[in-house]
């Protein structure tokens, strides 16, 4: 035992959460152990190794289902290949950043050359215009002289453009926001590569009863309530779903819902009506009525996992005394479904105190 490591030890010294270690186990990233005199999980240094390994490609941003590719893999051809995509993403973001100053720079010199900037607001923009300018210069200059060449010329077409008649500013200044809206659109798509919390609120819910089944792990729920191409495999409670007082619009929500006053307790089923009929095969947990705290996380399918500390810090900031007794995922039918770009929303909620 003196070789292993207590996972709040792990959990503390490389900060991760319990939680999502656990969720490294049930995906097969990481595995654990458990002695006859000690009931937690436990870690050697293999597996620590291996933590390292992951929180290391974790910091470059690369996806949880690119890091199984890779450790499933015989050879080094895997992480080549997904290293060498990253940096095909890096040299992109940084040509649109490139194009990005540039167009902020003109924005600067029309702002300068303008004659309202004595009122009060428009001279508050004006000084913060210089200040960006100067920062923006400063960055300028510590970059490499390809990339000065290619501001320079850009700078240079700009002036030709100031000493053109108005009506082309104006279409110049016109084609620069369109452009100023699609480059930042494609920064924003590039960047969003780990779940960011997009709305934060309060939600008053009636007594319920929770209907479900509860597991030892996330990994075994999600294999018993899903099929071969990974659908959601529909409950068959039959009862109705949509009569708890404040969960009326919530649909056919499922809720994966979490507790740690047994060790950790994961369970998978639905909010019904209080006092609803338990079906046969099934557990429950009456709650009274209550507020929670509910944060959207936007992010690719396969990283919406264990990311409630996330969701704790975004409510907590927002001013809600949260508890975390209790949190649920909640699958909500028509904000996990996902965009043109394979992101969703999955709503991470806590009871609020």
């Amino acid at each position: 035992m003196n070789d292993l490591t207590k996972i709040k030890d792990v959990s503390s010294k490389y900060a991760v959460t319990a939680r999502t270690l656990r969720y490294y186990e049930d995906i097969g990233l990481l595995s654990s152990l458990r002695t006859e005199d000690y009931a937690h999980r436990m870690y050697d240094e293999r597996a620590i190794t291996r933590l390292k390994q992951i929180l290391i490609l974790r910091k470059l941003n690369i996806t949880v289902k690119d890091i199984k590719r890779i450790f499933a893999a015989a050879d080094s051809d895997v992480v080549l290949e997904v290293l060498g995509k990253k940096a095909e993403d890096i040299d992109e973001e940084i040509a649109l950043l490139y194009e990005l100053k540039t167009i902020v720079l003109e924005f600067i010199e029309q702002i300068k050359k303008s004659d309202f900037h004595n009122e009060e607001e428009i001279k508050m923009l004006y000084d913060k215009a210089k200040e960006i300018e100067t920062q923006l210069t400063a960055q300028t200059q510590t970059e490499t002289g390809e990339a000065n060449d290619v501001l320079n010329d850009t700078n240079d077409a700009s002036n030709e453009a100031n000493d053109a008649p108005n009506d082309a500013n104006d279409a110049s200044n016109a084609s620069n926001a369109e452009r100023l809206l699609e480059v930042t659109e494609k920064l924003e798509d590039k960047r969003i590569t780990l779940p960011i919390p997009v709305n934060a609120y309060k939600q008053s819910v009636g007594a319920t009863r929770f209907i479900g089944k509860k597991y030892a792990s996330g990994g075994e729920a999600w294999e018993a309530w899903t099929d071969e191409d990974g659908n959601r495999i529909k409950s068959g409670l039959g009862v109705d779903l949509n009569k708890t007082e404040g969960l009326r619009d919530d649909g056919d929500a499922l809720i994966g819902l979490m507790s740690h006053r047994n060790g950790f307790e994961y369970w998978l089923g639905y909010f019904t009506p209080f006092g609803t009929p338990v079906p046969e095969g099934y557990e429950y947990e009456d709650f009274p009525k209550m507020d929670i705290g509910v944060c959207w996380l936007y992010g690719y399918g396969d990283e919406l996992f264990a990311i409630e500390d996330m969701a704790f810090d975004k409510l907590k900031d927002e001013g809600y005394a949260v508890d975390d007794y209790w949190w649920f995922e909640r699958y909500h039918p028509v904000r996990n479904q996902s965009d043109k770009k394979g992101f969703g929303i999955i709503d991470i909620c806590f009871f609020i105190k």
